[in-house]
């Protein structure tokens, strides 16, 4: 340790004595860091009084390059949290509270590199077994001689429908005697068939969860039999809505459902739309729920489908799913919050969790997903007061429909949804002194969602000859060209501008509402950091 001690004293003393330059401080941080990671015993009081002079330094946020920097001092930070718990407590808390504050300044770099130390410190789930992998045993065992969902095989599950199926997307539904929903979720024509047996065995593991759940949360009864899961959909799965286009072998999964299995919290339909205070109760709780889950190693990857670009989706390696860390643009963010994957009953489609334990970045950025979407819903439950009112007006202008958010609804159902979100995964109450300001970020969301400024996408001429032309001809269909003029369009001509928004964010630029990647960075490192604290006995 002496040696050690020594070392540490030469690179703190000039940090100490006078403030350095950026390269010669970036430097001396990483060997700072270095040290403390080979002896976790070190004292470390001149080290949180050199991060105390970064923090408030103007010279090193003037620098291009500040975040490397702050990354490096955090990275030092949180290895002084993460000394073993025989440690010096007093230590660990200074760490935890200057990662917390430098959260709370303005230089964006310095926040992101706090938030990424926090928001990746380790838990006790990085080290529990992963049971959650029986999930991915519901693999089919056969795709031979499938049962068909007909009278007989749901007569064998004691099961009498009481009216014809109708479509819910790709699912057929049908009301039952039981009162319950009977929902035929058939596989898309792209899908793997173990989608749907790895969403039937979550159904099973969920259920089956020792602890229940604290707040209301129906989870769904798969229909197995001796070979599994999977079925082939009823005959009438062969004439599905329009846009639909289903795997030609029908292959399909059933279960029993709530009635309001399928009612959302952004409803448009008059008769099925929730009042303000409905909606902002079913936000808490679905946040608490996915809170809950990923307490227990289990991600929800998609409460809604979250892209940066749809129309390069076959040519990134990231399918064109939205990264929030990089806040890039957020494409199509209205549509992507249509059909959200929660709803009065709770969670759904389950076909979409994942076991996230050990991947400490993972869950950082899962939470930070699950955040975002919640927010964007919260903001389409006002749009959808009058989904028409949506694009540029007759002039070309932004239509502007600020007028539909109530301000004070919209900044409780904020502060609902991270203190709900925080309380799932920590079992605890979020602190009040959050660094996060509803008022101002929601002032920001209703300028943003409220005003159409970004409709424009680009069909870039390397994405066209990606396409055959009855491809073309169908994806320029799907963005709202008219069939007649879509297969006069030359394919690979030139790039095609397409109004398909509204988007958060011109296309290929940055997202136009940074608060939003803020709130995501700071509202998932806090509840990281709660439940660290929790974990090793703090009081936080």
């Amino acid at each position: 340790m002496g040696d050690n001690v020594t070392v540490l004293n030469q690179l703190t003393d000039p940090l100490l004595a006078a403030n350095q330059d950026f390269s010669a401080a970036f430097m001396i941080m990483n060997r700072i860091k270095a040290v403390l990671a080979a002896d976790s015993t070190i004292p470390v009081t001149s080290v949180f009084q050199i991060c105390e002079r970064m923090l408030a330094s103007p010279a090193y946020r003037r620098q291009k390059q500040a975040y490397f920097l702050y990354q490096a001092m955090a990275e030092t930070l949180q290895l002084v949290a993460m000394r073993p718990a025989a440690g010096d407590r007093g230590e660990r808390e200074r760490a935890l509270e200057l990662l917390d504050s430098g959260m709370g300044q303005p230089h964006e770099g310095l926040r992101r590199a706090m938030a990424e130390a926090l928001g990746t410190l380790p838990l006790a789930i990085d080290r529990a077994p992963v049971s959650h992998q029986g999930m991915a045993g519901g693999e089919p065992t056969s795709l031979d001689r499938l049962l068909v969902c007909d009278a007989d095989w749901l007569k064998s599950h004691n099961i009498q429908r009481i009216n014809g199926w109708m479509w819910q997307g790709r699912s057929m539904l049908a009301e039952t005697r039981s009162g319950e929903i009977l929902v035929v979720k058939c596989l898309r024509e792209d899908e793997d068939p173990a989608s749907l047996c790895r969403e039937s065995a979550w159904m099973d593991y969920l259920g089956a969860a020792p602890e229940p759940f604290k707040h209301p949360f129906h989870i769904p009864r798969p229909l197995a039999h001796g070979q599994g899961y999977l079925i082939q959909a009823p005959q009438e799965s062969r004439r599905p809505p329009a846009g639909t286009v289903l795997h030609p072998k029908r292959y399909a999964m059933a279960f029993l459902a709530w009635p309001d299995y399928f009612h959302y919290p952004n409803e448009t339909a008059e008769g099925r739309r929730l009042t303000g205070d409905q909606a902002r109760e079913v936000l808490s709780r679905n946040a608490w729920l996915l809170g809950r889950l990923m307490a227990m190693g289990i991600a929800h990857t998609a409460p809604i489908p979250l892209f940066h670009n749809r129309a390069q989706r076959h040519r990134r390696e990231d399918d064109g799913r939205y990264r929030w860390t990089h806040a890039g643009r957020l494409d199509r963010w209205l549509a992507s919050c249509r059909y959200p994957n929660f709803g009065v009953s709770g969670l759904r489609d389950f076909e979409h969790l994942a076991v996230t334990t050990g991947r400490t970045r993972c869950r950082y950025e899962t939470i930070g997903s699950h955040l975002i979407s919640l927010l964007l819903v919260a903001g389409s439950y006002f749009r959808n007061q009058a989904p028409d009112r949506m694009g540029l007006d007759p002039c070309g202008q932004p239509v502007d429909v600020r007028d539909l958010f109530d301000r004070h609804l919209f900044q409780a159902m904020t502060r609902d949804i991270l203190d709900a979100y925080y309380e799932g995964f920590t079992s605890a109450s979020h602190p009040a002194n959050t660094p996060i300001t509803p008022v101002h970020l929601v002032d920001r969301m209703i300028e943003e969602m409220g005003v159409d400024r970004h409709m424009e996408e680009i069909l870039r001429v390397v994405d066209q000859d990606a396409m055959d032309p009855a491809m073309f001809v169908a994806f320029l269909q799907s963005r709202g060209i008219p069939a007649r003029e879509a297969t006069r369009m030359t394919k690979g001509q030139a790039d095609i501008p397409l109004m398909t928004g509204p988007h958060l964010g011109g296309f290929n630029q940055p997202i136009s509402l940074p608060e939003l990647i803020d709130f995501a960075a700071i509202g998932a490192a806090r509840c990281v950091a709660g439940r660290f604290q929790k974990e090793r006995g703090g009081d936080r």
